[in-house]
């Protein structure tokens, strides 16, 4: 029972449908085009065939009418005597006999029909008498006859008068028509075969682009490395296989920098609800003073204030990924805002026996708060991992002052142990720590560097970072210019200031 549902064939589309689908598909678009276009050719080309032939039949009836009418004036020439005009009559019935197309008439200018006839013939123009020329003779029977006519002077028996000579064309219109149908039929045979040519060619063309489109739905989450093969497509597909290429790399990047942003975000948080968890377990394990409560609802609100403070962070994180920009911006006086950082820092530096030096005198368009927020940052990584009774300086600096991408430069600069080379790249990303065993590691989420560059960003800048020799420069970069900042989603502003 299941198996014949299985096999049941899906249905089927209307004409309609098909055609629509079809001219939705470049393959069909091709061969409608390259139908089109031997259409268009066939008719052309056979316009101009038709064209040529009747013009070539109007030039040899012209020929044979010419000559037919030298013919009879000849004959005329020769009339002499009364006895002639017979003779004349004997020679015009000679030229007519094999000939059922041609037509001759004698017209007097009294009007009488000296041969051709008992009855005058119709013509335009109708002037027989004055008529010299091309001109149109209709018969008895009413069919019309391309005609030439000739003045005729009196002489013998001959009087004056007009010469018709008139020669049937339905012949020449039915070989026309019977062309003419020939070369519809050819025509048609030519665009049925081109259109089918067409088709085959553009199904043997686009066969890459169905195969590249097969690899293409290979490609999953579960399956992120596998890449079109650019081997044996055309140089335009091998441009586009190499930007889908680079675009599948960095979506690659992206979703292993999201699954383990999910993961670090994920154990960073888990520490924090699995100590509270814990803590309040064990104080709800049996009775418990006001204190002791109050003692574990301390810690839990320390907890608390972490966790708020990291989803503020990603939250802030987040907003600077969608292409916020910083907002409220004004020139200030970088050293002052150095200054106030370093004042914010008095007493954990005064503890930890240390100096900063700020170096330097810079301006620049900037939010104040941020900058401080990320200067911040940069002082407090630099005071943990800097020793007792050393220095760190501030550095304040132009960054290509003859370019028109002028820029500012904070760098903090302390001494201490260095950072691996290897882990300089990734100093700045989420949740990254340089060495987790290092004093003070744990007491920090990895949000910190991760921020200053996402400020250095809204600001139209970079971060850097820099150690060698026991010395460790870390910074960012700013526009020194306001116009040169370029317009993001929306504006970020500090919810935190040091």
């Amino acid at each position: 029972m299941g198996g014949c549902c299985d096999s049941s064939p899906e249905p089927s589309l209307s004409l309609r449908e098909r055609m629509s689908l079809s001219m939705r598909s470049i393959s069909g678009r091709l061969t409608l085009a390259v139908a089109i276009v031997g259409l268009a050719v066939f008719v052309v080309v056979g316009s101009l065939l038709q064209w040529a032939l009747r013009r070539e039949l109007e030039r040899m009836r012209e020929r044979d009418l010419d000559g037919r009418a030298d013919v009879v004036a000849h004959f005329l020439d020769e009339v002499e005597a009364g006895d002639d005009l017979s003779e004349l009559r004997h020679h015009l019935d000679d030229v007519l006999i094999g000939d059922g197309q041609l037509r001759i008439w004698l017209i007097a200018d009294s009007g009488a029909v000296v041969y051709g006839g008992k009855i005058r013939p119709t013509t335009q123009p109708a002037d027989t008498t004055a008529a010299v020329g091309k001109l149109t003779i209709w018969r008895e029977d009413g069919v019309a006859l391309t005609g030439r006519s000739f003045r005729v002077k009196a002489h013998g028996p001959v009087p004056d008068g007009v010469a018709l000579i008139g020669v049937d064309t339905r012949g020449d219109q039915r070989l026309l028509s019977a062309y003419l149908g020939a070369l519809v039929f050819v025509c048609g045979l030519g665009v049925a075969a081109l259109s089918a040519l067409g088709a085959w060619v553009a199904r043997r063309e686009l066969r890459p682009v169905r195969e590249l489109s097969m690899e293409a739905a290979a490609i999953s989450p579960r399956a992120l490395s596998l890449r079109l093969s650019s081997q044996g497509v055309s140089a335009e597909l091998e441009d586009l296989v190499d930007s889908f290429n680079r675009a599948l790399d960095r979506v690659q990047s992206a979703y292993e920098h999201l699954e383990a942003f999910s993961a670090d975000v994920a154990h960073e948080l888990r520490t924090p609800l699995t100590t509270m968890i814990s803590a309040t377990e064990v104080e709800l394990a049996r009775e418990r003073t006001v204190a002791e409560l109050r003692d574990t609802l301390s810690g839990n609100l320390e907890s608390l204030h972490q966790l708020t403070t990291m989803v503020n962070d990603m939250l802030f994180l987040a907003r600077a990924d969608q292409g916020g920009t910083a907002q409220t911006l004004a020139v200030t006086d970088l050293r002052l805002v150095a200054g106030q950082v370093v004042e914010y820092f008095d007493a954990v530096l005064d503890e930890r026996l240390q100096r900063v030096d700020i170096v330097g005198e810079a301006q620049a368009p900037v939010n104040a708060a941020l900058v401080r927020r990320a200067l911040a940052n940069l002082l407090s990584n630099a005071s943990r991992y800097t020793p007792a009774g050393r220095a760190i300086s501030i550095q304040l600096s132009t960054v290509s002052p003859a370019s028109t991408d002028e820029r500012v430069a904070i760098t903090v600069v302390n001494p201490g142990e260095g950072i691996d080379p290897a882990v300089l790249p990734r100093l700045f990303e989420r949740f990254f720590r340089a060495d987790t065993s290092r004093q003070g590691s744990a007491e920090h989420h990895g949000l910190g560097l991760a921020i200053v560059r996402a400020i250095a960003r809204m600001h139209g800048g970079d971060a850097f970072a820099t150690s060698a020799d026991g010395i460790t420069k870390v910074g960012f970069t700013l526009r020194s210019r306001e116009t040169s900042l370029l317009p993001g989603d929306g504006g970020i502003e500090p919810h935190g200031d040091p």
